[in-house]
């Protein structure tokens, strides 16, 4: 799965797919990319080549979209391999996902 920025509009994209997560967004949004997160729940801008995301808000839009049944052992075993590599929060509260260029 992955975020998708473009200008303020901030959407999850591919949310049945859990062996991926970034955030996407154009060089012209890039500015504008931590207001765009923070306004949308799902986290923030780092300022550097990721953003933190808000697990609670990532999930409750992902399974809003075309997911399978198995989704959820699927989102939870996302984690748990985001974990493995540091990077979900020691709460479990956000995740980081490196930022992919729409250009």
């Amino acid at each position: 799965m992955y975020v998708e920025v473009r200008g303020t509009k901030v959407q999850v994209r591919d949310p049945d797919n859990c062996r991926a997560l970034d955030v996407r967004v154009s060089a012209a949004d890039r500015a504008s990319l931590d207001t765009a997160l923070r306004a949308s729940g799902l986290g923030a801008w780092t300022g550097g080549p990721e953003a933190d995301l808000n697990v609670a808000e990532l999930r409750a839009a992902a399974a809003r979209g075309p997911v399978g049944a198995d989704w959820p052992q699927r989102w939870d075993a996302m984690l748990d391999y985001a974990a493995t590599k540091d990077w979900l929060t020691a709460d479990g509260e956000h995740v980081r996902a490196h930022l992919v260029n729409l250009d």
